[in-house]
């Protein structure tokens, strides 16, 4: 699986930030805190990643939650495994 420099560093920023949990939550504004890109960049990232199934938004939120919460996918754990080896 191809991905760009800016999307695997996004995967792998959710992976850390998760310990590489796939049932911890990771709240998206820690994500662009770590990545230091623009919120937008972060975005497109995290819409890529879920749409390749490498991560998922949780939903439905907690009440009274108005931030986004992910979670880092086994196949996304995978992935980065695969990347490592290469």
């Amino acid at each position: 699986m191809s991905l760009s420099s800016e999307v695997r560093n996004i995967l792998n920023i959710i992976a850390e930030l998760a310990q590489n949990d796939t049932d911890r939550d990771v709240i998206e504004s820690s994500i662009i805190a770590r990545s230091a890109l623009p919120d937008f960049d972060v975005q497109n990232s995290l819409n890529e990643l879920r749409s390749r199934g490498l991560v998922r938004e949780v939903l439905p939120r907690p009440a009274g939650v108005e931030f986004k919460l992910w979670r880092v996918t086994e196949y996304g754990l995978n992935a980065l495994r695969e990347q490592d080896l290469r």
